[in-house]
């Protein structure tokens, strides 16, 4: 399997507000012209699509396959934008209740989305995400209020490869804004925010920054600048790769860097060597 690593600037939740062809390409060619180079298209999926079927015991994976929707074709996007932009699928659920993840995990289409990210509305779900669900990402959504998270669990998440999000969007919205700056101090209370990726989260060109404008945002977050960086670059790399390995198993991958490394970038790579190794 081969997969290509971009050395520029990542934005992993752009999130899809209709099925306008036309407006979905001035949001990628604004991120482009931003200066990204990675980008993952964002589909939600709640909780409440469990509620209105009755699952059969024998029809599990079938039923649950028609719930999961199929990502949208990125082929065509990734053959208009390239040399500029990779295009990757990402599926966001909003989820109270853990055995519902279990329906998820059983879908077929599950497999087909290059992220997925568990977004958790309690303080139960939040654990198991973070001790067990089998995810790329967990996102804490600004409308949720009153979860708690434990030191010992987010230590747990990071251990097992989850990333924790920060979706910028939510600050420049001032109904949210103050949660959003309080959940993203709390990856630096609990864990000095190791493995936090910065994204987007925007529904419209509008929403989107420059990636240094990000990074000056990073110490109103609890990052620093060094941290504020990677949180666009080298953690959302690694995000990826343990996703792919996460879809892939034990299978063996190559990975392609878009650009030539620079000595400094080299260093950095070291972290994307070793998973690369552990998929072997």
């Amino acid at each position: 399997m081969d997969f290509k690593l971009s050395n520029g600037f990542f934005d992993l939740c752009v999130n899809i507000s209709n099925n306008d062809p036309v407006h979905l390409k001035n949001v990628l060619l604004r991120l482009h012209q931003m200066g990204y180079r990675t980008v993952a298209l964002n589909q939600i999926l709640h909780e409440n699509v469990f509620d209105d079927k009755k699952k059969k015991k024998n029809d599990e994976s079938k039923e649950s396959s028609s719930m999961v929707p199929n990502p949208i074709d990125v082929s065509k996007l990734n053959k208009e934008f390239e040399g500029k932009l990779h295009i990757l699928n990402r599926i966001t659920f909003i989820c109270s209740n853990s055995t519902k993840t279990h329906a998820v995990a059983y879908s077929a289409n599950l497999k087909k989305y290059d992220l997925y990210a568990i977004a958790p509305t309690n303080d139960d779900m939040l654990q198991f995400a973070c001790t067990q669900i089998n995810a790329d990402l967990i996102t804490i959504r600004p409308s949720v209020s009153g979860v708690k998270m434990k030191r010992k669990h987010y230590q747990q998440a990071v251990e097992r490869g989850l990333s924790f999000e920060i979706q910028y969007a939510d600050l420049l919205k001032p109904e949210t804004r103050k949660m959003a700056i309080y959940y993203a101090h709390w990856f630096y209370t609990y864990g000095r925010s190791m493995s936090v990726i910065v994204s987007s989260g925007a529904y419209d060109a509008s929403y989107i920054r420059n990636p240094y404008d990000i990074i000056n945002l990073g110490s109103l977050l609890g990052l620093s600048e060094e941290k504020s960086k990677a949180a666009i670059l080298k953690q959302s790399q690694l995000l990826i790769l343990r996703a792919e390995r996460r879809r892939c198993g034990k299978a063996v991958f190559t990975v392609e860097f878009t650009e030539e490394l620079t000595e400094e970038s080299s260093e950095e790579s070291s972290e994307e060597d070793m998973l690369v190794e552990e998929c072997l």
